[in-house]
């Protein structure tokens, strides 16, 4: 009897055990479903908008924004709008993804290329009356 006895006292810790074991691994799981499930928000809309306001309403919703690529557009303005986006809008993500976009940059502003167009031409005019003035020599 005694040797039945040690028995069932052997089985019955090592099924505490096992209990314990079986608690703390789904214990374990339950934390980091929870952790790393993240909260999920729609992608807003940020075609058309300037970069700056594009990127600001993305980390207000807690995605990134990285730039996929330029493309230049001269009948853009200068504060190069997004173009392209993805996830498009309304897609349904988790906080933390990056949504990539493209941008279209616009024209320098004005003055900046009639200054620069100014100064060739001036540079030019005076290269062709320098040209005449030797030529008359």
């Amino acid at each position: 009897m005694s040797s039945q006895s040690s028995f069932t006292i052997i089985l019955q810790r090592l099924l505490t055990v096992a209990a314990l074991v079986a608690v703390f691994f789904v214990s374990a799981g339950v934390v980091m479903y929870v952790a790393l499930r993240g909260r999920e928000v729609a992608v807003p809309n940020v075609v058309g908008k300037p970069q700056s306001e594009a990127e600001k309403l993305l980390e207000d919703e807690g995605l990134k924004m990285k730039v996929r690529n330029t493309a230049p557009e001269d009948k853009v303005p200068a504060d190069a709008p997004v173009s392209e986006q993805l996830p498009a809008p309304g897609t349904t993500v988790k906080t933390g993804q990056v949504v990539r976009v493209s941008l279209k940059l616009g024209a320098p502003p004005a003055g900046k290329d009639q200054d620069k167009d100014k100064a060739k031409d001036k540079a030019k005019d005076k290269k062709e009356k320098d040209d005449k003035d030797a030529a008359k020599r």
